[in-house]
Formats: C-alpha cells, sequence, structure tokens
C-alpha cells in the first residue's frame, strides 16, 4: 500500500484561483470581442450583455463566505442579474462597464479566495444544500457555462470565437474561424 499525497486547502484555493482567473479572462475576451449587434440582440431569450452580466454578479455573491458578505457592485441595477427574456425595462450594461467589472472581479480574486472557509460544511447559501467546496466547484461550473454560451453565440453567428485559455499566464491567441 503506497501513501497518498494528502491536499491541502491552499492546494485547492490555488487550484480555483488558477480557473477562476481563467474563467474571467475567457469572458473578458468574449466581451471584449462580441460585435455590438450581437451585444443587445433581441433574437435570444436572453441578450448577450444579460449572460454576462448574470454570469459575474452571482460569481460575486458566489465568492463569498456567504450571502451577509455580499456587496453588489456599485453600478448594480435591480433584476439585471436575472435572466428575463428581454427585459425592455433594462438598459444594457456597457461593454466597457462589464470589462471594468470583470478587472475588479480578477483584482479581488486573491482576497476573496483568502476569506473562504472551503471546510465548511455549509454553503453559506440556504438554497444550497451543499459543503462550502463543492458550492465552489458549482460557481465555477455557473461561470463556464455562460462562457460556453457565449462562446457558442459568438462561433454560430459570427464565425468567431475566442482561444483558450489554459491557466494563469498561459492565454492563447483570439481565433475567427
Amino acid at each position: 500500500m503506497t501513501d497518498r499525497a494528502t491536499i491541502s486547502i491552499e492546494n485547492i484555493s490555488s487550484s480555483f484561483r488558477s480557473q477562476y482567473l481563467s474563467s474571467l479572462q475567457m469572458l473578458h475576451n468574449i466581451i471584449e470581442i462580441t460585435p455590438d449587434n450581437l451585444w443587445n440582440n433581441k433574437n435570444h431569450i436572453s441578450r448577450s450583455w444579460q449572460v454576462a452580466y448574470h454570469a459575474l454578479y452571482y460569481y460575486r455573491l458566489y465568492i463569498c463566505q456567504d450571502l451577509q458578505q455580499h456587496v453588489p457592485w456599485e453600478k448594480h441595477k435591480e433584476g439585471a442579474q436575472d435572466l428575463h427574456p428581454n427585459k425592455e425595462s433594462l438598459s444594457p450594461y456597457a461593454r466597457e462597464q462589464l470589462l471594468t467589472l470583470i478587472r475588479l472581479c480578477i483584482a479581488n480574486l486573491d482576497s476573496d479566495l483568502s476569506q473562504l472557509d472551503l471546510s465548511a460544511a455549509q454553503s453559506g447559501f440556504p438554497w444550497y444544500k451543499i459543503s462550502k467546496l463543492e458550492h465552489q466547484l458549482v460557481n465555477l461550473r455557473h461561470l463556464q457555462h455562460h462562457v460556453a454560451q457565449l462562446q457558442d453565440r459568438l462561433r454560430n453567428e459570427k464565425q468567431m470565437g475566442i482561444g483558450w485559455i489554459r491557466s494563469e499566464g498561459h492565454l492563447t491567441r483570439l481565433q475567427s474561424e
């Protein structure tokens, strides 16, 4: 029988940092190259800006230890986080506003991760009956789901896409197809 390596909370946190950073950078790249006519396109159930903001809003919410710790973004518009079909009452976020929000998320990533108790038995959100570690996996999966959704729109409607980001510091080039 061999000794199994023990994975420390620091190693897990470092892995989350790398994957969150890569996912946020990919979302940044998608937002940056999404053409104006796709950014606010009413042909989709939710417009691209809504999908991008939804992903960022919930990323920021769930990177907190619990609901009480969450502080909404200073430019938050009530209801903008929800994926309502073509909600006409909301003015779209400008591309640069969401790029600024992503830069804020990246700048705060280390401090956000350092305040998480990944060993907590509860997620800190009553609607998620899972551990904090699993909750972070859900948060990462949710962010990546919407990155993929926006990437799919770009490929199908504009025959363009972004490069895969393997890990922090290993960016690939933009791709047009």
